[in-house]
């Protein structure tokens, strides 16, 4: 079972990976902000996981970002290295 910590912690890797990967420098807070009507100071918060953002956050973040809300809260993706020969 995946702990508030965690599940806190996914939503901040998915978002900051997610903003990343929307144009050649990624987008900024203040974008987003205006993209969603979140605040910015709460964008901010969701990026360094301090808090725990509520339903109607998520769902404006996805909307904003074209994804889902089970895309930010889900466990990141994680890279599998080969091992050298």
């Amino acid at each position: 079972m995946v702990t508030d910590k965690e599940r806190i912690g996914y939503f901040a890797v998915n978002l900051r990976r997610i903003m990343g990967n929307r144009g050649p420098d990624g987008m900024t807070q203040k974008e987003l902000e205006a993209l969603s009507g979140v605040p910015q100071e709460t964008i901010s918060r969701c990026l360094n996981a301090k808090s725990d953002p509520a339903l109607s956050v998520a769902l404006r973040l996805a909307q904003a970002l074209d994804t889902s809300v089970d895309r930010l809260l889900s466990a990141p993706p994680t890279r599998i290295r080969e091992k050298s020969a």
